[in-house]
């Protein structure tokens, strides 16, 4: 399955890995700080696929393109009650 990047949502998908690493990378949660974090439009979920590996957070997903919606718990399973 393909997602393309529809204009008429505003999307611009992030597609280089490293970028995606150095991002979830910079993530730091003091231990007395709430641990939410909310993903709006994963896309494809080039950095989806870092956030959900980090067991420090509590991650929610917000994606309204259909097409993303099929594609991303087909290839991201872990994210499984996640995308709402």
């Amino acid at each position: 399955m393909e997602v393309r990047a529809k204009k008429a949502l505003g999307q611009h998908f992030l597609t280089d890995q490293s970028i995606a690493r150095t991002i979830v990378g910079a993530l730091t949660c003091s231990p007395d700080a709430p641990r939410d974090v909310l993903e709006i439009g994963p896309g494809m979920g080039v950095l989806t696929q870092y956030l959900i590996k980090r067991e420090d957070l509590d991650m929610k997903m917000v994606e309204i393109d259909t097409e993303s919606v099929e594609y991303l718990p087909t290839q991201f399973p872990d994210m499984q009650g996640k995308l709402i």
